[in-house]
């Protein structure tokens, strides 16, 4: 089987599971646009697509990563769009729907995230989008609409996104989870004795991750309580990884309502991760769950806890490494999606409107239209 990766490496996830699919057999390949320093690029071709700002240059670059897409589209036997948007206005979803191989598309985030949605259980990200409206521009809807007019299916990691799946669109929707290679990661489980625990925060964007009731929360316990802190901002990923493994605790986000990748790295080092998880989706989470919950009102409160408890802080860091082994293990998620892969080539080559079996990944939405098949 030959799987193509593109066309952007959101989180480093193209180049992780690249990386574990080809550990089991699977002949699998990564073509993406813009190298970013706080992104893992290792095993897929990534391509610089801003350069220099000159037209002759934009013109070239624009057709060297169309040759180098189609090219690479040929080759492969399933595609796996990684974001929801295009890279040539439309035209690389229609050449993904007129060669006729199956196609998934997986959103990450805020590619799927509308705000109006997001806003009515949260009241941290609507004050988060009324502060910064030029957040608040994503186009959920009209992408959902563009994929799906094109043959893809739809997948989701983790638990949140399947809110914003718009009724009638996409019949369901696959789930696996975000994937981590694990052998990467070394856990130092925190020193219950330390006297000045290390916390680190490190937001990618400052007012989606609540840095500022970070920075609030912080302030208030120095009065208090003995401990350092280290924010990392667009530090290149090597550097951040290494700060992190020798924190005690990390903070993670207190905006968007769900872990990001950043926390569970962070779980992977063995390290205790406090982060909001909104109320509605708290039960869709394993009990398992070791984040410690907090929002940004009971913020200082919560950290206080953990700074006062060395012993718990060592816990939690076992929990946290363990539970990551259990569910985010990127050979573990890679294996789900070729078996994703396999029904859709299966689904491909059978005749239309034949009756589809559908495994264990596939999330019927309310309602849908063939939910049952």
């Amino acid at each position: 089987m030959k799987v193509l990766h593109l066309p952007f490496n959101t989180a480093s996830q193209a180049s992780i599971t690249v990386r574990a699919q080809r550990a089991l057999g699977v002949e699998a390949r990564g073509l993406v646009r813009n190298f970013s320093s706080i992104q893992d690029h290792s095993g897929i071709e990534t391509m610089d697509w801003f350069g220099k700002p000159n037209p002759a240059g934009r013109l070239l670059r624009g057709i060297r990563w169309r040759l180098k897409m189609t090219r690479a589209m040929a080759w492969a036997d399933v595609l796996h769009w990684h974001w929801g948007d295009t890279t040539w206005r439309g035209m690389d979803l229609r050449l993904a729907a007129w060669l006729r191989k199956p196609r998934l598309v997986e959103f990450w985030g805020d590619d799927l995230r509308d705000p109006e949605t997001a806003s009515r259980d949260n009241p941290f990200i609507a004050r988060m989008y009324k502060q910064n409206p030029a957040l608040a521009g994503c186009r959920s809807k009209p992408a959902q609409r563009l994929f799906q007019r094109h043959g893809f299916e739809c997948l989701l990691p983790g638990v949140e996104l399947c809110d914003y799946l718009e009724a009638g669109v996409f019949a369901g929707y696959y789930q696996t989870r975000q994937r981590l290679p694990l052998e990467n990661f070394t856990p130092r489980f925190p020193n219950p004795h330390k006297p000045r625990p290390l916390l680190v925060h490190a937001p990618s964007a400052k007012s989606k991750k609540g840095t500022e009731a970070v920075l609030s929360a912080l302030d208030k316990l120095a009065k208090t309580h003995p401990f350092d802190f280290k924010l990392l901002h667009q530090m290149p990923r090597s550097q951040a990884l290494q700060t992190v493994a020798g924190c005690d605790v990390f903070l993670d986000q207190f905006t968007i309502g769900a872990e990001g990748l950043a926390a569970l790295e962070a779980m992977a080092l063995g390290k205790p991760v406090v982060c909001f998880i909104k109320p509605s989706l708290r039960a869709r989470y394993p009990d398992s769950l070791p984040i410690v919950i907090a929002d940004q009102n009971s913020l200082a409160e919560t950290v206080a806890d953990l700074l006062a408890d060395g012993q718990r802080r060592h816990e939690l860091g076992v929990r946290s490494r363990r539970y990551v082994e259990e569910y985010h293990d990127a050979r573990h998620i890679a294996a789900e999606l070729i078996d994703i892969y396999k029904e859709l080539q299966s689904r491909t080559r059978a005749a239309a409107g034949a009756p589809v079996s559908r495994n264990r990944h596939w999330r019927p939405l309310p309602g849908a239209e063939g939910e049952s098949k």
